[in-house]
């Protein structure tokens, strides 16, 4: 799935909650992660004037109860990982 400004939260939560995954950073960074959620109310540095922004919820040991966060802004694109699935 190809992340842009059109994609809600809701179409990256239906299609990858709690499932392992393969994301596409747009510096060309490729992780493998477990997606636990989504946000949007990410801050990059939790800092009072920054902006919100949505966000997946994820981590690398496939629990369900706990995650970082990547902005959708630095993320190409998304999709199942299907030797984990």
């Amino acid at each position: 799935m190809k992340i842009t400004t059109q994609i809600s939260l809701d179409d990256v939560l239906d299609n990858f909650e709690r499932l392992w995954t393969i994301v596409h950073m747009k510096d060309g960074r490729i992780l493998n992660l477990y997606i636990v959620d989504v946000d949007d109310e990410f801050q990059r540095n939790d800092e009072e004037d920054e902006p919100e922004l949505k966000a997946i919820v994820y981590n690398t040991t496939g629990s369900n109860s706990y995650g970082n966060g990547i902005a959708f802004d630095d993320i190409d694109s998304i999709e199942l990982d299907p030797d984990k699935n």
